[in-house]
């Protein structure tokens, strides 16, 4: 294999740690409900413990990954791609969609649209587009097409909950996809 393949294939690898998605899609839809009113979501202590446990999921969840999958640094060029790629995706769609749809007040939810894509993008430029990433996220482009969003309800909060529910989705099928293609580290052991 060549260098560069090397570090496409650990790229990959560090991207495809799929589970760290689902507690970031919890926080999504805890975000929702909250920002909807929520009853429970709206005490910032309920919150807070909400965000402690999902740290401690998330920092499980890593250690699981680091245990059973080792640990890569990807080269400096590389890791700068992805950051540039991450804020040009996210910024455009969580700061440009959620203005739009508070702006244009649309039967349709540009934020979520706009995540969409957004996240196609991404995977496409991180992870390699495959097919389940077509159909997650182009199943949550179709849902804020769907033309319900307009009204009293606000749609930035509201669209928290889908774009939650189809990171939980796509965290778990990419995990999947990482036992699939790469498999858990065997521990050498070396008898002297």
């Amino acid at each position: 294999m060549e260098r560069r393949e090397l570090e496409t294939a650990a790229a990959r690898a560090t991207y495809l740690r799929g589970l760290t998605a689902v507690p970031l899609g919890v926080l999504f839809l805890l975000t929702g409900l909250g920002n909807l009113g929520w009853g429970p979501m709206q005490s910032p202590v309920v919150f807070l413990a909400c965000l402690a446990v999902l740290g401690a999921a998330y920092a499980g969840i890593m250690r699981y990954y680091n245990t059973h999958y080792g640990r890569v640094r990807l080269a400096k060029r590389q890791q700068l791609r992805y950051t540039l790629a991450c804020f040009a995706c996210f910024g455009t769609a969580l700061v440009g969609g959620s203005m739009l749809d508070f702006r244009l007040d649309l039967a349709i939810s540009l934020f979520v649209v706009s995540f969409g894509i957004a996240m196609l993008l991404w995977s496409a430029i991180c992870v390699g587009l495959r097919p389940d990433h077509l159909l997650v996220w182009g199943a949550l482009i179709m849902v804020g097409l769907v033309p319900v969003w307009g009204g009293p309800v606000d749609n930035t909060a509201a669209g928290w909950l889908p774009i939650g529910v189809a990171t939980i989705i796509a965290g778990i099928l990419d995990h999947r996809a990482l036992v699939e293609r790469f498999g858990p580290v065997e521990d050498i052991h070396v008898s002297v």
